[in-house]
């Protein structure tokens, strides 16, 4: 790819990026305690991680608290871009969550698929915790990375017909 190709590339990233923004997110974010009376609207909400837990690839997180909270699922899958143990991560920080709003059992919840929907906005803990969670994040390939190049290539299948 030329530079110039790559320039342009980048541009319709970027691009791309602005036009797929939720138009919520814009606005302010509501309160945690009062998420319940958003059901069926996409919202940005904003509250403390009170509590955390996980159930294999499920982590269940609770902004507030009971009976005012909001549940926020976070559907982990094989190819995750969630931080690493996500029920420890936000534990005890405050985050903004961008979804729509579902009732579940009686409970306001927004279930979510990917990490660019929750952002830690507690500045002194967030930073520092994001910067954490993307060196983990690296240390974590280089050794994947590390692995592969140990490991010899398995030798390729002989031809038909070909001798021994």
């Amino acid at each position: 790819m030329t530079s110039s190709s790559e320039r342009a590339l980048r541009r319709l990233l970027a691009a791309l990026a602005l036009v797929a923004l939720p138009a919520a997110a814009a606005e302010p974010p509501v309160d945690a305690g009062v998420a319940a009376l958003y059901v069926g609207r996409e919202v940005t909400v904003e509250g403390d991680v009170t509590a955390a837990t996980r159930d294999g690839y499920v982590v269940r997180l609770t902004l507030g608290t009971p009976p005012a909270h909001l549940r926020v699922q976070l559907l982990l899958g094989m190819l995750s871009r969630f931080p690493k143990d996500p029920e420890v991560f936000y534990l005890g920080r405050r985050v903004r969550v961008f979804g729509r709003v579902g009732e579940f059992r009686g409970e306001a919840e927004i279930i979510l698929r990917e990490p660019d929907r929750i952002l830690v906005v507690d500045a002194a803990a967030g930073e520092g915790a994001e910067v954490d969670a993307l060196k983990e994040r690296v240390r974590e390939l280089e050794e994947r990375l590390q692995d592969l190049e140990a490991t010899p290539p398995a030798a390729a299948p002989a031809a038909p017909g070909a001798a021994p």
